[in-house]
């Protein structure tokens, strides 16, 4: 532990001890009555304007008292993440710190403001295209490599990590902070899970104190999910379409429970390693083979394939990626081969929170009969207006499935 870290811990614990009560709850029931928010309010006034002698509260306590007001029906907020933890605020989280993209993301969609972000992962620096307000924000490192020090640094209320990815790293990472500062809050979201996608939104927007933003955000993410499932529905499950999806390595597929094939049975298809026990199995090519999919799904835009998405607008690497595919030795037997079926998507449409754009496309490739008026693309240039609030042509730029 370096000297500067040191320090900053010794300074961090002569300020420990934040209040814990709802701030300008004068008869400490733990509810901030409207009447005691006036007289604080008035107070204030007094003492800054007038000259008056009472004890008024401080300008950030004020603050604070509104928020909770406003947002918590006056009261502290429980709240219960989607590891399983649940946490109490007496106050809004004011200095966000995230190594978790996935849920900047989201927070994003409800229009939390960037200036309570004060760190941000690597990967968010990386891609200034699709994050240019967070340009010049601290960098914390990654899951896998953080930067304590510069964490502590930038003295965050809460850290924000995954809830089942890279568990064990996010648990080293918040013992370790933990240790320099008791007082900071952790929360873990993963914020691309389907099954829990809509708790998540609501809950991030009760912390925030963005729910009207979390149920309009919602509501346009329900007039995409609803309009495929009110089609795949009606497919019997005898006559859905097999898929094998594979991820940016090769024979990489994705298992039972896995994000990958929830989204895949999402848009009405059948995962050809949905038994499969690990979560991404690495399969046999000859287990592709003899299944004999109708669609095969690649994903590319990390490990080796890292191309695509916002801030690259070739679309060459894709074609040679779908040309290798149905160059594997044998696969031209397989279904999804000889009736051209196969298809790469990007993992900035189907990755993270903005699933629904990818499975959107899925179901489009899988029964292109059935969803003639789908326009995942609109969906996308949608999400990225109304809710990403990015200046960002599709039609222009960005490369994100082959065949386009």
């Amino acid at each position: 532990m370096t000297r500067r870290l040191l320090l900053l811990i010794c300074c961090i614990c002569l300020t420990a001890g934040m209040a814990q009560a709802v701030p300008c709850d004068r008869d400490g029931d733990g509810t901030l009555a409207s009447s005691e928010l006036a007289t604080a309010i008035l107070d204030s006034l007094d003492t800054r304007y007038m000259g008056g002698t009472a004890v008024a509260p401080s300008a950030g306590d004020l603050r604070d008292a509104a928020f909770v007001y406003e947002h918590w029906d006056g009261r502290a907020l429980t709240i219960t993440d989607s590891s399983g933890r649940t946490t109490t605020l007496t106050r809004p989280l004011r200095r966000i710190a995230l190594f978790n993209s996935d849920t900047l993301e989201m927070m994003r969609s409800l229009g939390m403001e960037p200036g309570r972000v004060v760190g941000v992962s690597k990967y968010v620096l990386e891609d200034p295209v699709f994050y240019p307000e967070y340009q010049g924000t601290a960098n914390l490192g990654s899951t896998w490599s953080p930067d304590y020090e510069r964490v502590a640094g930038v003295r965050p209320d809460a850290v924000f990590l995954y809830a089942t990815l890279s568990e064990s790293s996010c648990a080293d990472i918040e013992k370790t902070l933990r240790s320099i500062d008791p007082e900071i809050r952790f929360f873990r979201f993963d914020s691309y899970r389907p099954a829990i996608y809509a708790d998540e939104v609501r809950t991030l927007g009760l912390l925030l104190g963005k729910e009207e933003e979390a149920e309009r955000f919602l509501a346009f993410h329900r007039n995409v999910t609803d309009a495929v499932a009110e089609v795949v529905d009606a497919v019997p499950a005898e006559d859905r379409v097999s898929v094998y999806l594979e991820n940016w390595h090769d024979y990489k597929s994705a298992g039972k429970g896995s994000g990958y094939d929830e989204k895949i049975k999402l848009a009405g298809g059948r995962n050809i390693f949905a038994e499969n026990p690990v979560e991404y199995p690495v399969v046999d090519p000859e287990a592709v083979i003899s299944r004999n999919p109708d669609v095969i799904v690649k994903i590319v835009g990390a490990g080796e394939l890292a191309f695509g998405g916002y801030g690259d607008d070739d679309p060459k690497p894709f074609a040679e990626v779908h040309r290798a595919i149905e160059g594997r030795p044998v696969w031209d037997k397989i279904g999804a081969v000889r009736d051209g079926r196969v298809h790469i998507i990007h993992s900035d449409v189907i990755g993270g929170p903005e699933y629904f754009i990818g499975t959107a496309y899925l179901a489009k490739w899988f029964y292109p009969d059935r969803f003639a008026d789908l326009d995942p693309r609109a969906v996308h240039q949608q999400y990225l207006d109304e809710f990403q609030r990015l200046d960002y042509d599709l039609d222009e730029h960005g490369t994100f499935t082959y065949p386009a």
